[in-house]
């Protein structure tokens, strides 16, 4: 386990942790792997007293969890106890691989992955999409935080795709292996492709392949989806796989829907016997093709691994500039979340106020006329709401610089208002 601190003691506003593999340090096999027991590992997650809110991020590049809650021991002893739970014997181990993200550190490495930046390819297009459906797909499990924090990440990821020419590029895992395709055997322009799948990675392929002027694609689904795919896509469904893997010039997989390869050796070899060529990608982290079938001849297996060996790293200045809207986004999310230490203090200032002012409301219902009345709130609503503001932002302000005791001191003081200390 590698650990990056990012000084929780000193940010009781930011109590977020992330844990997870990535492409840096684990193969695809081992992210299919974790990736296959995603939902018993949320379970165990769900169940854990030490985890107030979770949001899993899964695709091709990473598996990881960002958690909140009060104990960062207890986060990280209870989301890596999980994982070697819902892993096989064998493969427990692969706990010992999870990096260890807390506070800061956690945020930061958020947002540069939802802006492209720690993708197998650099300014990938796809991510912040992926980002987006996590947070989604969690609901109410992130809980408040989370949500804040995800939604920091899709704002600076946004501002790196429309800021800097790292988005403009526009590149991805799907894009590089297509590139590759090009680059070895054939422009893709009216060439027959056959997708396998049906899931958001397969609609990201679609669109690739229509950019690039393929003229005639199919998908075949093992779960019988495709005719609803072809449905919002333009793309003909297909039942029988030999028979679409013989017409096809080219093949990409993103199904991973099983643990076993959907597209065999010998399928290949009985459908290709008369084709002297056949590009395959498979962008599947489980594997939808036999990996024996890169022994026939004519066929070129690229997988994952080789797309990120051909992955493009000449960004130069585009990195730069998307590092710098990161380090600005990270600075913006904390000093809105250290501000927010003092909400309880100012909710508590304004409840007092308010109780005074009502009872003057009241008062004026029953001595005028309504219209009279209602000019009167109004106007007591008004001055209080003038009155209070900078006290408020006088809070938020002795919130970041770790002087918030004073304040509430202060309160109890002039007010006899109890708030208790936070963090």
């Amino acid at each position: 386990m590698r650990a990056f601190p990012g000084c929780w003691t000193s940010l009781p506003c930011v109590p977020v942790t992330a844990v997870g593999l990535s492409h840096h340090l684990a193969t695809p096999e081992d992210l299919a792997q974790i990736s296959e027991r995603a939902d018993p590992l949320e379970a165990l997650i769900a169940a854990s007293p030490a985890v107030d809110g979770w949001v899993l991020l899964s695709t091709c590049n990473r598996f990881e969890l960002y958690l909140d809650g009060p104990s960062f021991h207890e986060l990280v002893s209870a989301a890596l106890a999980a994982v070697r739970e819902v892993l096989p014997v064998e493969g427990r181990d692969l706990a010992d691989q999870f990096e260890v993200y807390v506070g800061q550190s956690a945020v930061e490495h958020l947002l540069e992955v939802a802006s492209g930046l720690d993708s197998m390819v650099i300014g990938e297009a796809e991510v912040i999409g992926q980002v987006r459906a996590a947070v989604g797909s969690a609901g109410e499990h992130a809980g408040p935080s989370l949500h804040r924090l995800f939604h920091a990440a899709l704002t600076t990821g946004k501002a790196v795709a429309s800021e800097t020419d790292l988005g403009a590029a526009g590149r991805s895992v799907a894009g590089v292996g297509l590139d590759l395709i090009e680059q070895r055997h054939f422009p893709l322009a009216g060439r027959r492709a056959l997708v396998l799948g049906t899931g958001s990675y397969a609609r990201v392929v679609t669109a690739a392949l229509g950019r690039r002027g393929c003229v005639d694609i199919s998908v075949y689904s093992s779960t019988g989806r495709a005719d609803a795919f072809a449905e919002t896509h333009p793309v003909v469904p297909v039942a029988d796989l030999a028979q679409a893997v013989q017409e096809a010039d080219l093949v990409v997989t993103c199904s991973g829907s099983s643990a076993e390869a959907m597209i065999g050796r010998d399928l290949i070899e009985a459908a290709r016997d008369d084709r002297p060529l056949l590009p395959i990608l498979d962008l599947s982290l489980s594997g939808d093709v036999d990996p024996a079938a890169a022994d026939l001849l004519g066929v070129d297996l690229i997988d994952l691994e080789e797309i990120g060996a051909h992955a493009p790293s000449d960004h130069g200045s585009a990195v730069l500039d998307a590092r710098d809207l990161v380090s600005r986004g990270v600075e913006t999310y904390l000093h809105l979340e250290s501000g927010r230490v003092a909400t309880p203090a100012v909710t508590a200032m304004r409840a007092h106020v308010s109780q005074f002012i009502e009872k003057e409301i009241e008062v004026a219902r029953r001595r005028y006329d309504p219209e009279t009345a209602e000019a009167v709130a109004r106007s007591l609503r008004r001055v209080s709401n003038s009155l209070l503001h900078a006290p408020s932002v006088r809070a938020a302000e002795l919130a970041r610089t770790g002087a918030l005791a004073d304040y509430q001191q202060a309160l109890h003081t002039l007010f006899g208002i109890d708030i208790e200390v936070q963090g």
